[in-house]
């Protein structure tokens, strides 16, 4: 499963296609129109994609399939089929994935997200310092020059 960023253009490519006959024969001349191109978001209903250019042919029955920004707006599995005559079907399954992960693990443009908050919860204010430190036995900071 190949992952996708949410809300972003991108082109996949899609295949290969080959002949319903013979089950090898590559499929280098059909016409992929947006109504052929369908897309299920997790699990949902099936439409069509929202992109409304053509897929064109690149080599061996495999074809390049833009997606838009709303295709890809609904985290999680995105699923797409397409059912043209004189091809077997095909299928691809893509997960579609906030910015931050995808520009993390797939790009090397970012870090993962990873602070206080993530770690302890909504309050980090001092949960962390008091689970390290004893208020009653804390020494005052100004009173150390005192101390010999």
């Amino acid at each position: 499963m190949l992952w996708l960023r949410q809300s972003t253009a991108v082109t996949v490519m899609i295949g290969p296609f080959v002949d319903d006959t013979d089950g090898k024969t590559a499929e280098t001349g059909l016409t992929i129109t947006q109504a052929d191109v369908r897309l299920t978001k997790n699990g949902g209903n099936m439409a069509q994609k929202n992109e409304a250019s053509n897929a064109t042919h690149d080599e061996i029955g495999v074809y390049s399939c833009p997606l838009d920004a709303t295709d890809t707006g609904t985290l999680g599995r995105l699923q797409l089929f397409v059912h043209e005559s004189g091809a077997l079907p095909v299928w691809h399954e893509y997960m579609v994935v906030p910015a931050n992960p995808y520009n993390s693990l797939i790009a090397g443009a970012d870090y993962l997200q990873t602070d206080v908050i993530e770690v302890e919860g909504t309050d980090a204010t001092d949960q962390i310092r008091d689970a390290v430190v004893d208020d009653s036995t804390r020494l005052d900071g100004s009173a150390v020059n005192a101390i010999t």
